[in-house]
């Protein structure tokens, strides 16, 4: 009995591509499983030939369990090299979207400087806009999307500005609102812009963070695969 089950159980293991321990603890179980269930069917009453066979045939086909450790093994040695793949292509991904938005944060940050000094040159040295001053400062904010909210105050030590002109950020683009401030010798400008940078910096973050969690899992699968064929 013990014979015939070895010669199944070495056929349906006969072209297993994976970790040799790990196919004999396989084959062991598997081994134990038909012997259990063989010893249960000859409690019933049945021959030690019927039992076996109908233990083989509960388990299935010689070929279609060939098949299916097969893909087994494959999914096995494959996962590791899919899982450091992904990690670095989030990686690329999101390491060129942050240089990308850098740069652009920075063509952005010498843009708005020439927006707050044209706007400190329009308000001048007075306390007061005038109406076509306001809205000469209207018009050149309109040309910016990321320009939150602008304050003009007579100098730095002033607590409350003269002038304020507010658009209302959208929720995620308040999250990453920033504070700029120019003097002039006629006045102080204050802008709270959407600072991109600090997305550009968080998606880094992001892909590092992401990296290094699935090299970590590769990194263990790889080392764990290591030690069971070093214990060989």
């Amino acid at each position: 009995m013990t014979r015939k089950i070895d010669e199944y159980v070495d056929q349906v293991y006969r072209h297993a591509k994976g970790n040799t321990q790990e196919i004999q603890e396989l084959k062991l179980e598997m081994k134990n499983h038909l012997l259990e269930t063989v010893q249960e069917l000859q409690a019933d009453g049945i021959t030690e030939d019927q039992a076996v066979q109908i233990a083989k045939e509960r388990f299935g086909e010689v070929t279609e369990l060939r098949n299916l450790i097969n893909q087994m093994f494959e999914r096995q040695k494959n996962f590791g090299k899919w899982i450091l793949s992904i990690g670095t292509v989030l990686l690329l991904v999101t390491v060129i979207a942050a240089v990308f938005i850098l740069i652009n944060g920075n063509n952005q940050t010498a843009e708005q400087a020439d927006i707050a000094y044209n706007i400190s040159g329009i308000a001048g040295d007075a306390a007061e806009l005038a109406e076509a001053d306001e809205q000469k400062i209207e018009t050149l904010l309109d040309q910016t999307t990321y320009i939150q909210e602008s304050r003009i105050y007579t100098d730095s030590s002033s607590a409350d500005s003269f002038y304020t002109s507010s658009n209302d950020a959208s929720f995620p683009a308040s999250l990453f609102s920033t504070e700029y401030s120019y003097g002039t010798d006629e006045n102080f400008v204050v802008l709270e812009i959407t600072d991109t940078r600090i997305i550009g910096l968080l998606l880094l973050a992001i892909g590092f963070t992401g990296f290094i969690i699935l090299f970590s899992i590769w990194f263990a699968i790889n080392r764990y695969h290591a030690k069971r064929n070093f214990k060989r």
